[in-house]
């Protein structure tokens, strides 16, 4: 099975409960999220599941997803028909129509706090943001102003509220202000004023940010200022995304913070496993629990994007190995 990291078992009470009582009182006290890297469903991935189904991406993985109490991942590209696309070298768009894949695969949330949500301009946001709408999947981290794009998404899950807030630390998107919309920006202040404000709203706080190198194993400095700034407001966990492959995690007062989660969902083919090498094939599924009582824990679930079928599959032993090395044990 894999790894687990563990805290010391909470105290218990001399007179042990009624297993239901017990139950119950668990579920007030914890909560499991499944945490997933880059969601690109343009390009080749919209053909297949136009062929194939909007259930074809997730269809080799949905037991990666057992245990959780709610699924979250990066959406890399917008649901539009419209606009005009950014002059960038890579721009990200699939039919409003395909947004259900989300739904179907059981996702709750997505943080839209990345470099590629405003490809399409202000339209290609405002789509997105219906189509999210639309399929009953709370969308976070952009906006048609500042107060939105930086407001949480609130979810909640046996009876607990968990408060998702998201930045970008990349460039060629536009940056929410004032009355202006956009993605939020990653500023250490900011971040810690509205996890801040957050936590009073919410039992858990989990920072999302889009930040650090493209094909990097390594967090910068930058990284970890930022999630300093999180953890130390009150967020329970930071996870990252933009470099395309895995990096390492490490507890931070306690927190769990995960660097980056690399790509999940993306249209990679051999030749590029020749060109790039495994490192953007290489992803999780990150299982974070969150308590009141101790410190999160996090449970790894490797996968492998197929270079045949461009969708996550379970990773193999060996393949596996390899990511275990490439995460670390969270101690740095």
């Amino acid at each position: 099975p894999p790894p687990t990291t563990t805290v010391p078992p909470a105290a218990v009470t001399a007179t042990p409960a009624p297993p239901q009582a017990a139950a119950t009182a668990a579920a007030a006290t914890e909560i499991t999220i499944a945490a997933v890297g880059d969601l690109m469903f343009a390009r080749d991935v919209t053909d297949l599941m136009t062929e194939r189904g909007v259930d074809y991406p997730f269809a080799r993985v949905h037991a990666l997803f057992a245990g959780a109490d709610l699924i979250v991942g990066n959406l890399e590209g917008t649901f539009t028909d419209r606009g005009t696309p950014l002059e960038k070298l890579y721009t990200f768009r699939t039919p409003p129509a395909l947004a259900s894949t989300l739904r179907v695969a059981g996702f709750d949330a997505v943080t839209l706090a990345n470099n590629h949500m405003y490809d399409f301009g202000e339209e290609g946001l405002a789509d997105t943001l219906a189509a999210s709408r639309a399929e009953r999947v709370a969308a976070f981290g952009a906006g048609l102003d500042e107060p939105s794009a930086r407001a949480p998404a609130i979810v909640q899950a046996r009876g607990l509220r968990i408060a998702l807030l998201g930045y970008n630390d990349i460039s060629e998107v536009r940056l929410a202000d004032g009355a202006g919309p956009g993605v939020a920006r990653a500023d250490e202040l900011l971040i810690a004023h509205d996890v801040a404000a957050a936590a009073n709203a919410a039992d858990f706080v989990v920072v999302f940010v889009h930040w650090g190198i493209e094909y990097s194993h390594e967090p910068t400095e930058r990284q970890r200022a930022l999630a300093r700034a999180a953890v130390e407001a009150g967020a329970g966990a930071v996870i990252g995304s933009h470099p395309h492959v895995l990096q390492p995690w490490e507890r931070m007062h306690e927190a769990a913070v995960l660097y980056s989660l690399g790509n999940f969902v993306f249209d990679l083919d051999p030749g590029d496993l020749v060109t790039l090498g495994a490192g953007p094939f290489q992803s999780v599924v990150a299982l974070i629990t969150l308590r009141r009582d101790g410190p999160p824990t996090v449970e790894w679930r490797p996968v492998t994007i197929d270079q045949f079928e461009n969708r996550p599959r379970p990773a193999t032993e060996a393949e596996a190995s390899e990511i275990f090395t490439l995460l670390g044990d969270g101690d740095r």
